[in-house]
């Protein structure tokens, strides 16, 4: 019975990301900070405006958020100061741009920011069996 529990316990902590991390960004002053931000799979970002009226647009269109996210409970539409949404990122992505739709616009330009998703190993012992 013993030996079941810790198969189960080491099942359970390989499916479950153990160091996911929420990192926040502020939006105020006509920007983001951090505006560069790289984080791992799993992770979370908080996006919260303490002023001004912005929203948040991936230049990709993959997620515009502000008092809520569109397909999530709000329109995304810019708002007002004092909200903040959280997006989980579960896919490595080499960059993410979003920009503030009344603010700055796609590539960069004005106010925006950009996320770096970096993925787990693939495999960790890849090094060690490489075929001639």
């Amino acid at each position: 019975m013993k030996n079941v529990r810790l198969i189960l316990l080491a099942l359970l902590f390989a499916t479950t990301p153990l160091l996911a991390a929420d990192h926040q960004i502020l939006v105020s002053n006509f920007s983001f900070t951090p505006e560069n931000l790289t984080i791992q799979v799993g992770d979370t970002v908080t996006w919260t405006n303490e002023g001004g009226t912005h929203n948040v647009r991936a230049d990709d269109g993959s997620f515009r958020c502000a008092n809520g996210c569109d397909g999530t409970g709000g329109n995304g539409d810019p708002a007002p100061a004092g909200w903040s949404f959280t997006l989980t990122f579960d896919e490595p992505a080499e960059l993410i741009r979003y920009h503030c739709e009344p603010h700055g616009a796609p590539g960069g330009v004005g106010m925006a920011g950009t996320i770096t998703v970096e993925g787990l190993e693939d495999d960790i012992f890849s090094d060690r069996f490489e075929t001639p």
